[in-house]
């Protein structure tokens, strides 16, 4: 019985060699398999995730941190770039489900169409009683957020930011429904 240290370089066997090249192939077979059966894959994947949310996330916080970590300046940017751009479209989502959810961008009493001068009304004109309650952190994202969470409850409406102003300082009524 020889062992590999008896054998002469020649006939030593590189074992390390012959797992890294077996590795390499198995990754390549994955790589394939995956390429064949991406919808197959990503359902399970999401199934995953859904059922593991918390190691995801831990998952993918790791990973982020090793990436920035470990990363060239130009990798972090791109990096810091991608996820501003995924946080904008989620918000953009996010601000679009309540808005149809609240009859679409449409102000309820003047009927303005710009989006820019739209945003949701507290109908009862209890807007900072609310905030200060705490059901909600801050303004804007976290609003349309908390809304969504809680099913788009009732109590809400669409108007842009002349009608709200209006409200305000003529005691809870638009001008706009004063005129007679």
């Amino acid at each position: 019985m020889y062992y590999d240290y008896m054998k002469i370089p020649s006939q030593a066997v590189d074992v390390d060699n012959d797992a890294e090249q077996k590795r390499a192939k198995n990754r390549e077979a994955a790589a394939r398999y995956r390429e064949r059966n991406r919808n197959k894959v990503n359902q399970r994947m999401r199934d995953w995730r859904d059922a593991n949310r918390e190691k995801a996330r831990e998952h993918a916080r790791e990973w982020r941190n090793r990436k920035i970590a470990n990363g060239t300046p130009e990798e972090v940017a791109a990096i810091r770039a991608a996820e501003s751009a995924k946080t904008k479209r989620n918000q953009d989502r996010c601000r679009d489900e309540v808005f149809a959810a609240y009859g679409g961008y449409r102000c309820s009493c003047c009927g303005e169409v710009e989006r820019m001068f739209l945003s949701i009304d507290h109908i009862a004109n209890n807007g900072a009683a609310e905030r200060k309650s705490g059901a909600y952190r801050g303004s804007g994202t976290a609003f349309y957020a908390w809304l969504r969470k809680q099913g788009f409850p009732p109590g809400y409406q669409v108007l842009c930011m002349n009608c709200q102003v209006g409200k305000h300082k003529n005691g809870g009524v638009c001008p706009h429904q004063r005129k007679v």
